[in-house]
């Protein structure tokens, strides 16, 4: 939310609650504390990073 309000937008304040789905959806119930990994998902290896970059570079996005 922070990196939001630093690139000028003005989130609502209601995105600041973790239950908070938007206005279509419900909150949910129960959220619980789940310990962060890294990569934070553990699908996001070297293979996906290679698979993204050659994704750019098909498009002409040089990195």
């Amino acid at each position: 939310m922070s990196e939001m309000k630093r690139r000028g937008y003005k989130p609502d304040p209601k995105w600041c609650n973790p239950a908070y789905r938007g206005q279509n959806c419900p909150p949910y119930s129960n959220l619980e504390n789940v310990p962060l990994t890294s990569p934070i998902y553990p699908e996001h290896n070297d293979a996906y990073l290679r698979e993204c970059l050659n994704n750019l570079k098909e498009k002409g996005i040089h990195l």
